[in-house]
């Protein structure tokens, strides 16, 4: 029975009970029924009535996720000195007359850019964190003729985009790109950079295999397998050290006889033998010198062709400090400077006859550069070398 119909059913049973005694019904089994059912209301009244629908979930203490960002098709997003790198961010509709992809990294961008990434120091100047400062990771876009050759790779990649750009996103009165597109084009090539990263960094080394027990089956009628993939790489491995090996020896040939023409050219026909090499004087050895390799446009390197004499009996000394021993960079074209740049790491110095001394020096990045001038605190040692028509000088300056 519904519970919005017992008060109607109440009201009859006491209605009928009241009949009862007024007409003096006869006793029999209907009023017996009847004087018994006037009791169901009082029972029903017991009963447990339904409860009210549930309240909903107050909101209190829900944490919603923050909407999904969705870069504007009209404006540059603007991205908060926290958030450089973290996500990649489209460029508003119309920001390029040509269609730009940021190209991959050359190995040894990966590798300067891994060991010194750049960025800036921002000092706060107010809120509880005044005065602190914290590393921005950025992008940069202009450098000098000293910076590193990634640096200027990276440079170069800048000024790449910044041509594809349409008038929109350059100012007219300055030339520089916009603030905007600015943060949005270093924040995408800082992303794009860190993922070059991730893919070149070196895979962790597997456990060697365990050997198995040699196999007693008989031999089957079924041809040989082909070798495997470490096989194949020590095979070439070893093809690429024997060729290094017959390099070295060329270019020690190579010394020998370049110091032996310099010596007969030098001394007279009439000196002996024993007076270039007096008796219990032993000539000094000369080692190999190191292999030097040029860098290519594709980013690569290969050994140089014809190196220069006057380098190779230099790099060819016994007691050469050992930055030098090293294969170096050549780079292209190999002039001497006034000075040697930040970074360098040794300098010895070259005595040519009849020439003014050249200063040489290793760089960080692996270049070998020249100069003809260095502080004496910075000189390691000294080589006297013959004379050599080739050895470079600074460019006279137009009067």
């Amino acid at each position: 029975m519904p519970y919005h119909t017992v008060p109607l059913f109440l009201g009859w049973l006491v209605h009928t009970r009241q009949q009862i005694h007024s007409h003096a019904i006869a006793d029999g089994p209907v009023k017996h029924w009847l004087h018994h059912m006037t009791w169901v209301p009082l029972l029903l009244g017991w009963l447990p009535m339904p409860l009210e629908p549930l309240p909903p979930p107050s909101p209190r203490g829900k944490i919603q996720s923050p909407p999904k960002h969705t870069c504007s098709t009209a404006e540059p997003c603007q991205i908060r000195l926290s958030d450089i790198g973290k996500r990649y961010h489209s460029f508003p509709k119309g920001s390029f007359k040509a269609r730009f992809i940021p190209p991959s990294a050359p190995r040894f961008v990966v590798k300067h850019l891994a060991a010194h990434p750049p960025s800036w120091t921002w000092t706060t100047k107010g809120s509880p964190n005044k005065d602190r400062s914290f590393q921005v990771p950025t992008i940069p876009i202009t450098c000098d003729k000293a910076a590193p050759r990634a640096i200027h790779w990276v440079v170069a990649v800048f000024h790449s985009f910044k041509a594809h750009l349409n008038p929109v996103a350059i100012d007219g009165e300055t030339g520089k790109v916009k603030p905007g597109w600015l943060r949005l084009y270093q924040n995408n090539l800082y992303v794009h950079l860190r993922g070059q990263m991730k893919e070149t960094a070196a895979p962790k080394r597997a456990p060697p295999p365990t050997p198995k027990p040699p196999s007693t089956a008989p031999p089957s009628g079924h041809p040989k397998p082909t070798p495997s993939r470490e096989n194949f790489l020590e095979a070439e491995l070893s093809k690429l050290r024997q060729e290094i090996a017959e390099l070295k020896d060329k270019f020690h040939n190579y010394i020998t006889s370049h110091e032996a023409c310099c010596v007969r050219r030098s001394n007279s026909p009439s000196e002996s033998s024993e007076e270039e090499h007096p008796t219990g004087v032993t000539p000094r050895p000369v080692r190999p010198p190191p292999v030097l390799l040029t860098l290519l446009l594709d980013g690569s390197s290969k050994p140089m062709a014809n190196p220069p004499t006057w380098l190779v009996a230099a790099l060819a000394q016994q007691d050469l400090p050992i930055t030098f021993r090293d294969s170096a960079f050549v780079p292209s074209p190999f002039t001497p400077t006034t000075s040697f740049p930040e970074g360098t790491l040794e300098v010895i110095k070259l005595k040519f006859d009849g020439a003014p001394p050249l200063f040489l020096g290793t760089h960080r990045d692996g270049d070998l550069r020249i100069s003809t001038a260095a502080p004496a605190s910075a000189v390691t040692t000294s080589y006297n070398l013959p004379h050599d028509p080739y050895v470079p000088t600074l460019p006279r300056r137009k009067k």
